[in-house]
């Protein structure tokens, strides 16, 4: 088995953790990181190949800087999993103010274009970057309208950078079509929900063998799939 780093920001989010704990369980080094390094030493207890590293996407300054912290705490990064999202408000549109908005795409889909302008590149030729999507992107829930919005962007924007950066690192988007259960949806989950280590363990096999997974919109919905490729008409490849 192929020793990797991979770095997973937005660690400690429901599918954040999910993907850490499969990363460690393969005998992969996980880095950490989130905006809180308290929050995290909260969450991860001290193991073996786990670095926590404090930062954030918010700039591209700053996420420059995540990369240097990253880097410099245990050596060069060979995958990517961003798994970063605002909390959902439950409220019509029309509830919504342009101040709102803005700051719904701010957490929701920039943090995603600083993370792929400036750390995709970074990464060597046979690297991973994957970021973790909804299916909100095709749906509207009620009174989730707004979420739905930046989501069907985040389609886009990772699209328009496998597009335009065609022969770099491997570049995904994975658009989880199920409800997680993660650590705060715990007790409320249904059995049909895929389980943050299942999402976790997904992540893993795209960043193992991706030209098994091409992309750059990558789908997962039943844990049935878990592990496997989607059919070919499930892909979206340009």
């Amino acid at each position: 088995m192929e020793q990797r780093r991979v770095l997973v920001i937005g660690a400690s989010g429901d599918v954040g953790r999910g993907i850490v704990g499969a990363v460690l369980a393969k005998g992969w080094a996980a880095v950490a990181a989130g905006r809180s390094r308290e929050h995290l030493a909260s969450i991860f207890p001290p193991r073996d190949g786990l670095t926590l590293v404090e930062g954030s996407l918010s700039t591209e300054a700053s996420t420059a800087a995540l990369w240097q912290a990253a880097t410099a705490a245990g050596g060069p990064i060979d995958a990517i999993a961003v798994s970063v999202n605002a909390p959902m408000r439950v409220a019509r549109m029309d509830d919504w103010s342009a101040e709102d908005m803005a700051e719904l795409f701010a957490a929701n889909l920039l943090t995603h274009f600083n993370a792929v302008k400036i750390l995709h590149p970074l990464l060597g030729a046979d690297g991973v970057f994957i970021g973790i999507g909804g299916g909100t992107a095709d749906i509207i829930l009620p009174d989730l309208a707004p979420i739905s919005v930046p989501m069907a962007g985040l389609r886009m924007l990772y699209r328009g950078f496998a597009r335009e950066r065609k022969g770099g690192p491997h570049l995904r988007e994975l658009m989880v079509l199920s409800m997680v259960n993660g650590a705060s949806k715990r007790d409320q989950a249904q059995p049909e929900w895929l389980t943050d280590e299942e999402v976790g363990r997904h992540v893993c096999a795209i960043i193992a063998s991706p030209d098994q997974f091409p992309g750059p919109i990558l789908k997962v919905r039943s844990r049935e799939q878990v592990g496997q490729p989607e059919p070919a008409e499930g892909n979206t490849r340009s």
